[in-house]
């Protein structure tokens, strides 16, 4: 018989395969996701050329001998395979709608990816806080250099600001997603990535927002300041003033963050994927 090497994560994929676990329970048993257990199903049947995972069993069982023990009367192989045809063929049914819910349960089991989600969410937040300032310091800067004398140069140096401005949000749009990528190898993991850094940055540049109201105070925007001298009608003002300064305000870029967010994680991701698949096709046999 001819010797098969697998990888250590091969074997487990392997095993788990051989129990009768679905692509799916194999990704949780395993933490990682369904994309990658195709990945190693698929190396895995090229190594034991073979073109299915019925094929597979078939060829383990009777190489092997040891055949999975089953209640007299059922078959085993048609049994397993049935399952996992089954649920193979209700994923790629199910849509996104179902996908997401799969996805946000699997992320809530699995202790690695509930940490990765954490540092998403926090590197969010940090993120949105700098930003404010961030944006503060580099207005000043453009304001001091602009010069109403040149045409040509006040354009030029607005596309510059632009670009200066929004620029930087490209950073939790395609770092979180490549990232995440590289842990999972899932689209649909790396656009959520995407999604919740951009959601929690919003976020956290609204929650910096209103502390610097309550406790620092802002230029024209004193009156507003929590501690110290406080106006009579303080609460009267916060309560006329955030609803439309801050609330209205994080609902609609919460929005735009996370449609910004999806679409920039789904290009960066698939971008990424389409790269790691050639690299991966020119390495030598």
């Amino acid at each position: 018989m001819v010797q098969v090497n697998l990888s250590e994560r091969e074997k487990e994929v392997v095993r788990l395969l051989l129990q009768g676990k679905g692509n799916k329970q194999i990704a949780w048993s395993l933490g990682i996701s369904v994309r990658t257990v195709e990945f190693h199903l698929t190396n895995v049947y090229a190594k034991h050329q073979v073109s299915s995972r019925i094929e597979l069993i078939l060829k383990l069982g009777n190489s092997t001998g040891n055949a999975i023990i089953e209640k007299p009367g059922y078959s085993t192989v048609d049994r397993l395979g049935e399952k996992a045809d089954n649920r193979d063929r209700l994923n790629s049914q199910t849509g996104w709608a179902k996908s997401f819910r799969d996805t946000v349960s699997i992320i809530g089991k699995e202790p690695g990816m509930k940490k990765r989600w954490a540092i998403y969410f926090f590197a969010g937040l940090i993120f949105g806080a700098g930003y404010w300032h961030y944006f503060s310091l580099t207005a000043k800067f453009f304001n001091n250099i602009s010069s109403s004398e040149n045409t040509i140069g006040e354009g030029l140096l607005l596309i510059l600001a632009l670009l200066t401005y929004f620029g930087v949000w490209l950073i939790p749009a395609t770092l979180p997603a490549v990232f995440e990528f590289r842990h999972s190898t899932s689209l649909r993991l790396s656009v959520m990535a995407g999604v919740t850094v951009w959601a929690s940055a919003v976020l956290g540049y609204y929650v910096n927002y209103v502390a610097m109201l309550a406790f620092i105070g802002l230029p024209h925007m004193e009156y507003l300041v929590l501690f110290g001298q406080r106006t009579a009608t303080i609460w009267q003002d916060w309560a006329n003033i955030f609803p439309k300064l801050i609330l209205s305000k994080f609902l609609r870029w919460a929005v735009v963050g996370v449609i910004a967010g999806g679409v920039a994680g789904l290009i960066t991701s698939s971008l990424y994927s389409a790269l790691s698949k050639k690299n991966y096709k020119s390495l030598p046999a």
